[in-house]
């Protein structure tokens, strides 16, 4: 009977609780992102729309002020709520890292709001990035109103802002690999369960609003329907013959080379506007440049501006090579800009774009050069993939993404192998990857609590404890923390990350830089504290 009752307990802390939650996290992701990506559909072409047909000065003042209005309103909605700044990508990650603490419903509220703002000057900048962070906020809410601990939030956070992605983009394995490979860069089976169950109902849920809004003739226009694709253009075509395929896999190195060499220089750009912006203390000022270019480039060449999706589509194989130039140019630096002032908007569809134009540069090339023209989506695709590999650094998910977006195994070899030359070359040069330096930047521009010091903590896990029968290395421990010593039955025992804890085991933490009373309630949710000399502090920070 003990047996029984332990099996089931592990059974319902390791799996039914995780799938439970995560469906139920998922399911409210999905509708609220799908609401959400419809309305950014909208904003974005009434204001494409607008600068298309700005043909007068009194159009042009209207677009201007229109510009500054957005600016106005995006500089208070971040000086009310600091963690609306930028992409929502690196919130989620440091909310499922526990590297930070935030109103869920009001930094939810604040991405939302804060991103249509930038959507409607037309700024560079997609609805993913604001969807992962909402879907990781929507997590940490249903953890908080089911009041489950801050370990178990953490995963409905992953959970939550995996659905996020998978939602806006309609691309499940997608948004699974996210959570390994970017939100925590390592696997773990309760990950999987949260993210999984997550997903699952997430893109379910989504697609039901999709469906229903897609009975809409104008929204049905915009792309609003179940089962649309982010880039329904580009169809694969599948290869003749293995000559011809193999000829695509040597424009795939090639084109591996260019596009890491594109996405460290865009890395970099990102990084170096960021600290030039960051020693603008005025907010509004700091956004300015951003919002004033966008609307001069929306006013000159509109194509340059949205998210990516119009340019792709307007701007195709039969275009003028130097067009293509041209607008690669001024979306690579408006983006890059737009990202670097802290606009809050997310980078997953701009890197799209920039990635599909490239691949449309190295098609005509390629035709030049006996590729016959027929493969110019595969080449377009690749080059997507090669980018975001070289900017983000995430390969598996990269692969993923070229299979759900055009829904073929055709192109995965070339694929592959220009995800693989580009994110070895951008490893090589040392440069961070994307998300990574704005989790830094982020983490940076936290204040932290002035009574931060190195802590060590004692206690004994009890039955309920949640990370009870889980392997060291599968449990989500606080930030900055490290299990030194074990006990079992008198036993001194060297952990590791294979060690399975069971109740009645006595632990040690050991944490560096961390608020002790923040970090006391946060260890208490895994152990009892012991009464006597709980904590020892540090004299240095």
């Amino acid at each position: 009977m003990r047996k029984n009752s332990e099996f089931i307990r592990k059974f319902r802390r390791s799996v039914l609780h995780p799938l439970v939650y995560g469906a139920i996290t998922g399911a409210a992701v999905g509708s609220i992102v799908a609401l959400f990506v419809t309305c950014a559909k909208v904003v974005i072409s009434f204001a494409l729309g607008l600068y298309e047909n700005a043909d007068g000065p009194l159009t042009v003042v209207c677009m201007i002020t229109c510009a500054l209005i957005c600016c106005l309103l995006t500089a208070i909605i971040q000086t009310l709520v600091p963690s609306s700044k930028g992409s929502g990508i690196p919130l989620a990650e440091a909310a499922a890292r526990g590297m930070i603490s935030v109103k869920w419903l009001r930094s939810a509220a604040a991405l939302i709001v804060g991103s249509l703002a930038a959507f409607l000057c037309g700024m560079p900048l997609g609805s993913e990035g604001p969807s992962v962070g909402v879907g990781g906020l929507i997590g940490d809410g249903v953890g908080k109103l089911f009041k489950k601990p801050v370990e178990f939030r953490r995963y409905l956070i992953t959970g939550g802002a995996s659905a996020g992605l998978a939602s806006a983009f309609n691309a499940p394995l997608t948004g699974i690999c996210f959570a390994f490979e970017e939100t925590h860069r390592r696997f773990s089976p309760y990950i999987l369960s949260a993210a999984l169950s997550a997903v699952v109902t997430a893109v379910a849920s989504s697609q039901a609003v999709f469906y229903g809004f897609g009975h809409i003739e104008y929204l049905y226009s915009l792309g609003i329907r179940a089962g649309a694709a982010v880039l329904p253009r580009f169809e694969l075509s599948q290869y003749a013959s293995t000559v011809d395929m193999f000829k695509v896999c040597l424009v795939a190195l090639v084109c591996g080379i260019v596009c890491a060499g594109l996405g460290v220089g865009f890395n970099r750009a990102i990084g170096a506007l960021g600290k030039l912006t960051g020693k603008i203390k005025s907010t509004t000022f700091r956004l300015l440049p951003a919002f004033a270019a966008t609307a001069v480039c929306g006013l000159c060449l509109h194509y340059c501006i949205g998210s990516g999706e119009a340019t792709l589509e307007h701007i195709t194989e039969n275009s003028a090579l130097w067009l293509l130039f041209t607008v690669l140019a001024v979306r690579f630096l408006l983006t890059t800009l737009a990202s670097g002032s802290g606009a809050t908007g997310g980078l997953f569809l701009p890197m799209i774009a920039i990635g599909g134009l490239t691949g449309l540069i190295a098609a005509r090339v390629s035709a030049l050069c006996g590729i016959p023209a027929e493969y110019t989506p595969n080449i377009v695709m690749l080059c997507i993939c090669a980018f975001f590999a070289a900017t983000v650094r995430a390969p598996i998910t990269a692969v993923a993404l070229s299979v759900e977006l055009t829904a073929s195994f055709a192109n995965l070899l070339p694929c592959v192998a220009a995800i693989a030359i580009a994110a070895v070359l951008a490893d090589l040069v040392k440069t961070e990857p994307l998300y990574e330096k704005m989790l830094e930047d982020l983490q940076a521009a936290t204040p932290l609590p002035a009574g931060n010091k190195n802590i060590v903590l004692s206690g004994v896990l009890s039955d309920d404890s949640p990370i009870a029968y889980k392997r060291v290395r599968n449990i989500l421990w606080p930030y900055n923390s490290l299990v030194t010593d074990l006990i079992r039955n008198g036993e001194e025992l060297v952990p590791d990350g294979e060690t399975v804890l069971k109740p009645n085991d006595r632990i040690t933490i050991h944490a560096e830089r961390v608020d002790p009373d923040f970090f006391r309630n946060q260890i208490g949710e895994y152990i009892e504290l012991d009464n006597a000399e709980r904590v020892i502090l540090n004299s240095e920070n």
